[in-house]
């Protein structure tokens, strides 16, 4: 099993934008053979940080999701609006 955390710090006003473009990544992703799981959460705390926490049966898995066409038009709205990230691999224990 492959699972991550990925933590953004986002620029301001920026979450509604983020959240509209990543609802269909996050709904095809769920269809894809290999995802687990795949979720996104905004901080209550701090409207400038989101966090995304995936599982994928393998690493391999997760490659191929990472060549999808709705991964890409995602990607092309988040990262300009991202200014920090953060990935950790987590343990399935």
């Amino acid at each position: 099993m492959y699972k991550f955390i990925i933590t953004l710090q986002i620029k301001p006003g920026a979450l509604d934008t983020i959240r509209a473009a990543a609802k269909p990544c996050q709904t095809s992703t769920r269809a894809e053979p290999g995802c687990i799981s795949y979720d996104f959460f905004a901080s209550i705390d701090d409207p400038e940080s989101m966090v995304f926490v995936e599982c994928f049966e393998s690493k391999e898995a997760h490659a191929e999701h990472d060549t999808k066409p709705y991964v890409k038009d995602f990607l092309e709205v988040l990262l300009p609006l991202t200014i920090s990230t953060k990935f950790e691999l987590i343990s399935v224990e």
